[in-house]
């Protein structure tokens, strides 16, 4: 690939607008999650002690040793990784789509940059844009034929999220020749021993400390009500703007599936193996979400799937409609938690509602990347709160930190004084253990329901009392 060829400046261009649009966004913080300060939490800690510190299990190796390298720098270093991944990522969308002879290849491409959950994902510190760069990376090489570095890239977006692993069977879709066993086997051989030996590799330190105990998730609090659940899932990954268009589109489409046009937007058509395995794509990272849907940005995997599918199934006019209103959904209709704490600013033209126990709101002129952005200083300032009425505090104390934990204790590096404990959960021997040794035990807001919650108990309040 000769990059100083012409025909590469609308990549570069399309490179170049994704990661300008992502700067204005980077200086918020790490991030509006636990799991983003928990990131830079553990980096730091791998750096002063020397012992590699997963973020939380089973670990992401690739990217959390990169950050370890870079121990105690400022929110915007580390969230600029994310937003350059984010661009290299949207790059070789393109390429893809360009190689697939796709005809609206940039405004399909322009289209996933700014789906709002890869847009937001792309502005803090968290493995989501690190892990799709390589996936797609990967599936770009697997198309060239270049089955060692498919397997190297593709072993690397394990090393950044390990149900990454299951790209493997859409790509086996992809190359699989009938009647060609000899082939089959060749080729899979080529991906599967880098792969195999760049996981190894990746996740060896886990391995060497925890043995096979690292192989676990998270699965702390109990299974989220449905409505929460698809909400993550659609209108958290697309945007309220995103899910009104593909729900016309598919409409569309069922409406005139008789009439499709073969091949779609694809000059010469399509293979049925990458329309098969792009939909094998979509199921398996829904089902995999479904076991742990805590976050919108497990969908990311999906989203240049389902872009490509359209293009096989819309005629021009409707594909570029989606393509423009994924776009937009980024910068309107925001909707977000109304939470003085931890909840979004919105405008007075705001509607707000309940689902499942919280208050939400839609904002019709902001939009979910302003709401984000909105949120994560929101936390800050009441993080900064928190640490300004520590030095008021009697030292025997003892602060339930909850989801609230990684992000003080990032404020506290390089290191904090012990007159004040701060614990993300404690169960109940330990919490009668502090009392015992003279502590009193305070939580933070809603941390005494999911302290309890974390341990299926119900002492919380009766051993503490609110912060």
């Amino acid at each position: 690939m000769n990059f100083s060829d012409r025909k590469y400046l609308p990549f570069f261009l399309l490179f170049s607008v994704v990661l300008i649009s992502r700067l204005p966004f980077l200086s918020a913080g790490y991030g509006v999650e636990e799991d983003s300060w928990g990131i830079a939490l553990a980096g730091a800690h791998t750096y002063l002690t020397g012992i590699y510190e997963p973020s939380r299990f089973p670990g992401h190796p690739v990217h959390e040793f990169i950050y370890s390298a870079f121990p105690l720098h400022p929110e915007w270093f580390y969230n600029f990784f994310s937003a350059f991944f984010s661009a290299v990522a949207v790059m070789f969308f393109a390429f893809i789509l360009k190689h697939l002879k796709f005809k609206h290849f940039f405004i399909a491409s322009m289209a996933f940059a700014f789906t709002p959950v890869f847009y937001i994902s792309s502005t803090y510190t968290i493995d989501f844009t690190w892990t799709i760069a390589f996936v797609l990376i990967s599936f770009y090489t697997l198309l060239k034929n270049k089955f060692i570095f498919c397997g190297i890239f593709l072993g690397l977006a394990i090393g950044c999220r390990i149900t990454s692993g299951a790209m493997l069977l859409p790509f086996l879709i992809v190359f699989w020749e009938k009647n060609n066993l000899k082939q089959n086997i060749r080729v899979a051989t080529k991906i599967l021993i880098p792969l195999v030996i760049v996981s190894i590799v990746s996740y060896l330190p886990l391995m060497i400390q925890f043995g096979s105990e690292f192989f676990m998730y998270y699965d702390q609090f109990p299974y989220p009500s449905m409505a929460k659940v698809f909400y993550k899932m659609i209108p958290g990954v697309f945007g309220f703007l995103g899910v009104i268009a593909i729900s016309i589109c598919i409409v569309w489409v069922l409406i005139n599936r008789n009439k499709l046009i073969k091949g779609g937007l694809f000059d010469g058509g399509l293979s049925q193996k990458i329309v098969v395995s792009s939909f094998v794509v979509i199921v398996l990272f829904v089902i995999s979400y479904f076991r742990l849907p805590q976050k919108s940005g497990y969908m990311i995997t999906v989203i240049p799937f389902v872009i490509l599918l359209f293009g096989y199934y819309l005629n021009s006019k409707l594909f570029n409609f989606l393509c423009s209103a994924l776009i937009i959904s980024s910068f309107l209709f925001s909707i977000n938690l109304t939470d003085k704490l931890r909840g979004a600013s919105y405008s007075p033209l705001a509607i707000t509602f309940n689902v499942s126990g919280q208050e939400l709101f839609l904002d019709p002129i902001s939009g979910p990347i302003f709401s984000d952005y909105s949120k994560r200083l929101q936390k800050m300032k009441y993080t900064d709160e928190v640490l300004n009425q520590v030095n008021s505090m009697s030292p025997n104390t003892v602060v339930i930190a909850g989801w609230w934990y990684n992000e003080i204790m990032v404020n506290l590096l390089p290191g904090h004084s012990a007159r004040i404990v701060f614990e993300p959960y404690i169960n109940e021997e330990k919490m009668k253990d502090y009392i015992s040794k003279g502590y009193s035990i305070k939580y933070l807001p809603e941390q005494n329901i999911y302290n309890d919650l974390m341990y299926k108990m119900d002492v919380t309040n009766k051993l503490s009392s609110e912060f």
